[in-house]
């Protein structure tokens, strides 16, 4: 089971431009079974990336879409240590029982609560993506 400010892995999913990725880091930002485009989901996540380098976040964090995360924002088991950011702007919705997942840890409610009004902003300008490809 996961619940709103889990932080999972998604061992494959299915990115926005279509291909398969493996392994990868999402923040549970949904847990309520729901329709989208007339298909069942039952939670969506934000996905979270890590930096490359220092020029690397800089330019990410120029954007309000990216919000930074660190090692003392969430409670993870392992934890890496490692900044990272969530791309707040990108929805990926998922069916549970399609998919195969852990949760590793969770986020501090300071985050959760940036995220939600990130979102609120965000939607203001119709900055918002959805991504449903796991529901097919």
């Amino acid at each position: 089971m996961c619940k709103v400010g889990d932080i999972i892995v998604i061992k494959n999913y299915i990115g926005d431009d279509g291909c398969l990725i493996r392994q990868h880091s999402f923040i549970v930002i949904n847990d309520e079974v729901g329709k989208i485009e007339s298909i069942s989901y039952d939670f969506v996540a934000n996905v979270m990336s890590s930096f490359k380098d220092d020029d690397h976040k800089e330019k990410k964090l120029r954007f309000i879409e990216n919000l930074l995360i660190t090692q003392d924002d969430r409670n993870c088991s392992p934890e890496n240590g490692k900044e990272a950011y969530i791309k707040v702007d990108q929805f990926y919705y998922f069916d549970k029982s399609k998919l195969d997942f852990y949760v590793i840890g969770t986020a501090e409610q300071k985050i959760i609560d940036r995220i939600f009004e990130l979102i609120e902003i965000l939607e203001e300008q119709d900055k918002l993506k959805n991504n449903v490809e796991n529901l097919k």
